[in-house]
């Protein structure tokens, strides 16, 4: 991350926050303005419509994950294989592993 990302992210944070807290402010302002009861079912309802939305971004977030997972290979086994340095390999795989002797490491 370059230093012009870091700032340009920092101030888009800091102004996030800062409306944010300027609509809470706006809100409990209101809220007192039009009565307790009123604001119960003014919030009852922004209760709802915030569920719902978090709800479409937790599945939309869940699509999208479940796409980026590696495919299978053709027999189902997930295969992968990596070498660097002279002598260092590095081999990976998804599914069942046994590690020496019945998955008990030193015994024999």
């Amino acid at each position: 991350m370059t230093a012009q990302n870091s700032t340009s992210s920092r101030a888009w944070v800091w102004g996030t926050a800062a409306a944010v807290g300027l609509a809470m402010i706006g809100l409990g302002a209101y809220f007192v303005h039009v009565g307790l009861n009123r604001s119960n079912t003014i919030s009852g309802v922004l209760g709802l419509f915030v569920s719902i939305l978090g709800l479409a971004v937790s599945i939309f977030a869940a699509v999208q994950g479940r796409a980026a997972l590696p495919r299978a290979n053709p027999n189902g086994a997930t295969r992968m294989s990596q070498q660097s340095g002279a002598n260092s390999t590095n081999i990976q795989a998804a599914g069942d592993m046994t590690i020496g002797d019945s998955n008990r490491f030193g015994e024999r």
